[in-house]
């Protein structure tokens, strides 16, 4: 085997795992977003309980203002009736007072049934901010891991990339602008082994040159049918 041949196939097993590991250093940002995006569903939840019980306090509020503009009414029509001497004006001012009076208590009884909803949705609201406290904790956690194993990815490249700058140093430079070349376009590998007449990147069988060639050693053999650098297989 070419000299050349062992050297590329040992710098093609760092590109190969550098090319992994950018693969995996790129695929971290769409990780993080993933582990945010878990947020989003509780975070709704939180704001549709705080904006349901909202709107029961403007509601039980609502109804304090309209209980108090009716008592204001009544007191107001009883100090009439004790002003007035007819007593067909006093007897009206009876049915409105009673009326104010009946609509006080339907308001009242409908500021608890308010006050009944306002406890249920501070509840609600209570259990959500609970349930969103724990996703964020879980999605702190996450975040961390992946800041980590991002940091780490690039440390063990910086390492790679130095081991493949020490390989590729001695290598002939038309052959490692070809293995470059190859390694790029076809994404896997560029040094394949030839086995029983097959090539171990496109898996076609080469023709007798290629084969006389390769026993020969004196040169680099490509794959007639996919452009690859072979090596021969005994």
């Amino acid at each position: 085997m070419l000299q050349d041949i062992t050297k590329l196939i040992q710098l093609q097993e760092r590109d190969q795992r550098i090319r992994a590991l950018q693969k995996d250093l790129k695929d971290i940002p769409n990780q993080q977003n993933r582990a945010k995006m878990q947020l989003a569903g509780d975070q709704a939840a939180v704001d549709a309980a705080n904006q349901a019980m909202k709107e029961v306090e403007v509601k039980i509020k609502n109804i304090q203002l309209d209980v108090q503009t009716r008592q204001n009414s009544i007191k107001r029509m009883q100090d009439q009736q004790f002003e007035t001497r007819k007593n067909d004006e006093f007897a009206a001012l009876g049915h409105e007072i009673k009326r104010y009076q009946d609509d006080v208590t339907k308001l009242e009884d409908g500021e608890l049934e308010q006050m009944e909803a306002l406890e249920a949705a501070k509840l609600k609201l209570k259990d959500a901010q609970a349930k969103l406290a724990e996703t964020q904790k879980r999605v702190n956690e996450e975040l961390k891991a992946l800041e980590e194993r991002g940091a780490g990815v690039n440390r063990r490249l910086t390492d790679l990339n130095a081991e493949r700058s020490t390989l590729a140093a001695p290598i002939d430079p038309d052959t490692l602008d070809l293995y470059t070349r190859i390694f790029n376009k076809k994404g896997d590998a560029a040094v394949v082994p030839m086995e029983n007449a097959m090539c171990g990147g496109c898996h076609m069988k080469v023709v007798m040159g290629v084969i006389q060639s390769l026993k020969q050693s004196e040169k680099i053999t490509q794959c007639e049918s996919c452009g690859r650098i072979l090596y021969l297989v005994e």
